[in-house]
């Protein structure tokens, strides 16, 4: 009799059943992410400047140009 319960799929709840949802959805973004979806022609994201963040972009330029200004004596004011 204990035998037949155990042939039986057991059905999680919906707690359960979010929180596999939940762990599932986010194993697929992060594997989206780490470049394993085989799917996926990554190369139409990574090459494509229309999706780049001008805003870091142009913080990152300004950066630079700061970054390789030589240091000098601010003139002193009176």
């Amino acid at each position: 009799e204990d035998d037949e319960g155990e042939d039986e799929e057991r059905i999680p709840d919906a707690a359960e059943q979010e929180l596999l949802r939940l762990e599932f959805t986010s194993r697929m973004y992060q594997s989206f992410l780490e470049g394993q979806d085989g799917d996926f022609d990554y190369s139409q994201v990574d090459e494509n400047p229309d999706l780049d963040d001008l805003e870091l972009l142009s913080r990152d330029l300004e950066d630079r140009y700061f970054d390789e200004e030589e240091p000098s004596q601010a003139p002193v004011l009176q």
